[in-house]
């Protein structure tokens, strides 16, 4: 996914969100903690495949305990930014 969101900003640039007032300081929440937990995301993803091929599947269980509920909310706030960027309130 990463590499098609790159692709997509390198060709069309960034958009401004046409929302104002509550609307834009959801949005803006929404982004900021999807950014910062992205980013977040990867090395929690390594660890995880390391500790399973090396059978560590006991740090493997705790850590994945942590993991999935971030790249759930991840997901969806991927879904959720799309959808008020270009669908909802479009973008300037």
């Amino acid at each position: 996914f990463l590499v098609f969101y790159l692709l997509r900003y390198s060709l069309s640039g960034t958009h401004r969100f046409a929302g104002e007032g509550f609307a834009k300081v959801a949005y803006l929440s929404i982004l900021f903690t999807h950014m910062i937990l992205a980013a977040a995301i990867l090395p929690m993803v390594l660890r995880l495949l390391y500790l399973a091929f090396t059978s560590r599947f006991e740090a493997h269980r705790r850590l994945a305990r942590w993991t999935f509920p971030v790249w759930l909310y991840v997901s969806v706030s991927g879904l959720l930014v799309y959808l008020l960027l270009y669908h909802v309130y479009g973008y300037v």
